[in-house]
């Protein structure tokens, strides 16, 4: 006799809790090769999982008698005597097989592939953990999802994540969870996620744009002055400064179709810099929230003294490089961080923002295109 199965519902759901088998409900209607309900019947039924492919390797098998209702319909739980827990759902493609016997041996009625209930049947074997603190989720046996801001999960305390990623001390914040993020160059920079966004925590320190074209060293001061394409120098034009402080770079620089930030990143426009300072509560407040901690008279900072209300509770991590200004000079290291956004605010400036040793703001500025600040670089 020839048989067929109409599929009514397969994978509806697994039950995953500790307290219940991990099962597959099955559902089908078993028909004659007239397309009639097998009513009433008693059958014999071999459910096989196959790996891969549809004729794959067998990864699973269980054999249920099954009977049909008067419409020919018939429910099974899957995995009630042979555990589907043995199954590796998380690799490769799965599929069902189902075979049907009325007493004159298995006759092949189809394979589907599974879909849903795989991934439902592998996230009962994820290990998930919540931090102590509640504000990191891990997952698997390493891998964790910020809660974005506040994570206090820090490998452990171990006091090296404070250094910037060239080794300097005093610079990030032990208590919280930092990414990477690794530009075309070879360069690693930490990063932080706040609020909703992801920002670089350390200073660019490329000499290239993302397409690999070299961006030049401009060392001369009037020469500096005259730009008006892209160009970097380090402070004082001396190299010394790259750890922990960075290149600083034009304006131009930043808004150039070539990018000056790693694949993926961008120059924060002046928005962006506004939902950042928000988020802190304001310009008022997130000056201090941005700030590493301790001063240059005491030898645990990079700010001078007071470094006012500085705490780097953000994570933003930042340190005062100073910038190259009028006629191209070079001025305020130690004093003021500051940053460009790639929003023009006129033909001549554009908006930027600073955060000064004295004040616990973060101040809006309008800096000329040509001066040099530092760069910090946002997730697209």
């Amino acid at each position: 006799m020839r048989l067929a199965l109409t599929t009514v519902a397969l994978l509806i759901s697994a039950l995953l809790i500790a307290q219940a088998p991990a099962l597959i409900p099955y559902q089908a209607i078993a028909r004659n090769a007239s397309g009639e309900p097998l009513s009433s019947s008693t059958l014999n039924a071999r459910f096989t999982i196959h790996d891969g492919t549809a004729s794959g390797e067998v990864v699973w098998q269980e054999l249920q008698t099954v009977s049909t209702s008067a419409l020919g319909l018939f429910t099974e739980q899957l995995g009630g005597s042979v555990p589907l827990t043995a199954v590796n759902w998380a690799n490769g493609a799965k599929f069902m097989q189902v075979e049907l016997d009325l007493g004159n041996g298995f006759v092949d009625i189809g394979t589907q592939q599974l879909l849903s209930v795989p991934y439902a049947l592998h996230a009962g074997s994820v290990h998930l953990d919540v931090s102590a603190t509640g504000d990191t989720l891990f997952v698997g046996d390493s891998s964790y999802v910020l809660i974005p801001g506040i994570s206090l999960a820090n490998n452990g305390g171990s006091a090296s994540i404070s250094e910037h990623s060239c080794g300097t001390a005093n610079v990030h914040n032990s208590n919280l969870l930092y990414g990477s993020v690794t530009d075309h160059e070879g360069n690693v920079y930490k990063t932080i996620v706040i609020g909703s966004q992801e920002w670089m925590a350390e200073n660019l320190n490329l000499s290239s744009y993302a397409d690999g074209t070299p961006l030049p060293e401009v060392t001369d001061p009037l020469e500096w002055a005259e730009l008006t394409t892209g160009a970097w120098c380090y402070y004082n034009n001396d190299a010394n400064y790259a750890c922990p402080y960075g290149k600083l770079y034009n304006w131009y620089a930043c808004v150039d179709t070539r990018q000056l930030c790693p694949v993926g990143w961008h120059v924060p426009t002046d928005d962006d810099w506004l939902a950042l300072t928000n988020y802190l509560d304001g310009v008022e407040f997130a000056g201090g929230k941005m700030k590493t901690t301790g001063t240059v008279e005491a030898s645990t900072g990079f700010f001078l003294s007071p470094n006012a209300d500085a705490s780097n509770s953000s994570g933003f991590s930042a340190i005062p490089g100073g910038g190259r200004y009028s006629a191209g000079t070079f001025d305020l290291i130690g004093a003021q961080a500051c940053w460009w956004s790639s929003t023009a605010g006129s033909e001549t400036n554009s908006w930027d923002r600073y955060l000064h040793y004295n004040f616990g703001s973060a101040f809006r500025g309008s800096g000329v295109k040509y001066f040099g600040f530092s760069v910090r670089c946002l997730k697209d």
